[in-house]
C-alpha cells in the first residue's frame, strides 16, 4: 500500500489491513515507522468519519461499576473516602434514578 491520505471508506479498510499486517514490526525500522504513519492516519480519519462520543455520566458510572464486578456500595464507599460528600453522592443517585 502506498502511503496517502485517507479519504474514502475504501481507503480506510485498505489502510486497517496494512496495520493488521505490520502489526508486530520492530519499532525504528522501516516497518515500524510505516506502521506509526498508518495509525497517525487512521485515527485522523476515525476522529472525522467514525467519531465515538462520550458516554453519559450514568453510562460512564455503570460501565465502572460493571467492569470491576463492584457492588454499588463499594463503589459509594469509595467515592466517600475521597471526599465526595453524602448530600452529592445521593444527589447523583437520585439523578441517575429519575434519568432512567
Amino acid at each position: 500500500m502506498k502511503l496517502k491520505p485517507i479519504k474514502t471508506e475504501a481507503d480506510y479498510r485498505e489502510a486497517l489491513a496494512e496495520v493488521e499486517r505490520l502489526f508486530d514490526a520492530p519499532i525504528n525500522t522501516d516497518d515500524g515507522d510505516r506502521l506509526e504513519v498508518l495509525t497517525a492516519l487512521i485515527e485522523v480519519y476515525e476522529e472525522q468519519h467514525h467519531p465515538i462520543e462520550l458516554p453519559s455520566p450514568y453510562e460512564a458510572i455503570l460501565y465502572y461499576i460493571e467492569s470491576r464486578q463492584l457492588p454499588v456500595l463499594s463503589f459509594v464507599e469509595g467515592l466517600k473516602r475521597r471526599g465526595v460528600s453524602e448530600q452529592v453522592i445521593q444527589e447523583a443517585l437520585n439523578e441517575l434514578i429519575i434519568d432512567n
